[in-house]
């Protein structure tokens, strides 16, 4: 859970709208890109969940496996795969932060973190936990960057520029959506 509710409902707006673009694709996605789909819309709303105090009715293991889960399936198939190992991999990262997350939740529903300070117990002080926290939050923040980037096709210069504009990836930029949103959740948790 966040402190500050002004971010809550930010990161909820951003997350609401990343979980919707995956709702609308799982009916039009085949075989396994139906489960991914499927994974990330249960992430969006997870994450949802995680941000507000009534989200700690899900106990901690409950998001530990279906992330540990979520995380394995991703890592499976960037394995697996010949072309997109690194966005693959992105996924699988991402899914394995909100197994941290699902698993440090306990601690940050302390009285402390209710109060809106960090999890690591007071001001200026930081655990290993925040310190992780922190981290992948960082981590989270630049994939973020990156997807913004390939969504806006920012790409390196073409030699011959390519006649009208360049359309937009639609699912480059809700994932670097939901990505900048979770890298400031943790970072708010560090």
């Amino acid at each position: 859970m966040i402190g500050l509710e002004s971010l809550r409902w930010v990161l909820t707006a951003a997350f609401v709208v990343a979980s919707a673009y995956h709702l609308a694709r799982v009916p039009r996605a085949l075989g396994g890109e139906r489960v991914s789909e499927a994974v990330h819309l249960v992430m969006g709303l997870a994450m949802v969940a995680m941000i507000w105090p009534w989200g700690r009715v899900v106990p901690a293991p409950v998001w530990v496996a279906v992330f540990t889960a979520s995380t394995g399936w991703f890592a499976v198939r960037a394995l697996r795969s010949a072309g997109r190992r690194v966005v693959l991999g992105l996924f699988a990262t991402s899914m394995a932060a909100c197994a941290w997350m699902g698993a440090t939740m306990p601690a940050q529903a302390s009285p402390v973190a209710m109060d809106g300070m960090a999890m690591s117990g007071g001001a200026g002080r930081l655990t290993t936990a925040g310190l992780i926290s922190g981290l992948l939050g960082g981590y989270l923040v630049v994939a973020a960057v990156w997807w913004f980037a390939r969504g806006l096709r920012l790409g390196g210069l073409a030699t011959t520029p390519a006649p009208g504009p360049r359309p937009l990836s639609w699912s480059a930029l809700c994932h670097g959506l939901m990505s900048a949103g979770m890298g400031l959740a943790l970072l708010a948790m560090a």
